[in-house]
């Protein structure tokens, strides 16, 4: 999906993608997870992406607590995340991330020189034994000369990580993890 996403942003055509809502029937973590690892894989490549929540039935239109918790949350942090970054005016930056933890799947976005947003997934199946464990390692990536504010951020929590201070104008390797499902490293310019 990012390598079509990505081609299509490329050729500067509107990315229409379209799922059957398979994963959409499971009102569970495993597929909620799913879910929101698609979600973040395409808004990160620049396309659409909508979701039906089965847990919203007749008498029950809050959803279910386990819902709630889960997939709706997570939703409203996506929502809030980009809401916070100049989405309108990002392009695609395939090539930002050099070097990432086995595993892992790099969507990301710039806007000019002064906002960075790359969103990291486990590649893993569910039907991997290996799917949902543990990564960690390090991620390298470039940015322009400048001081930048560099956090990690939670699609799972919401929650950003205190924010360091690095100096752009070259490679910056950032030691990630442990993380289980995914992660975003934002980098925002603080010298303008």
């Amino acid at each position: 999906m990012a390598d079509f996403c990505r081609a299509a942003y490329r050729q500067r055509k509107p990315a229409v993608l379209d799922e059957d809502n398979t994963a959409s029937m499971y009102r569970d973590a495993i597929g909620w997870t799913i879910h929101r690892k698609r979600a973040w894989t395409a808004l990160l490549n620049g396309a659409h992406y909508d979701y039906i929540d089965f847990s919203i039935t007749v008498g029950g239109e809050a959803g279910t607590p386990a819902s709630r918790r889960g997939i709706r949350g997570w939703m409203q942090y996506l929502s809030e995340f980009m809401a916070g970054f100049d989405y309108v005016h990002s392009k695609p930056a395939p090539d930002w991330i050099k070097t990432k933890p086995n595993h892992l799947v790099a969507s990301a976005l710039s806007v000019g020189s002064r906002d960075y947003a790359a969103y990291l997934a486990d590649s893993r199946e569910v039907t991997d034994s290996s799917a949902g464990g543990p990564i960690a390692g390090k991620v390298e990536f470039t940015l322009p000369a400048g001081g930048f504010m560099v956090r990690l951020y939670s699609p799972a929590t919401g929650q950003y990580s205190p924010g360091m201070i690095i100096e752009g104008g070259k490679t910056v390797t950032l030691r990630v993890g442990p993380f289980q499902d995914d992660i975003v490293i934002r980098a925002t310019r603080v010298d303008e």
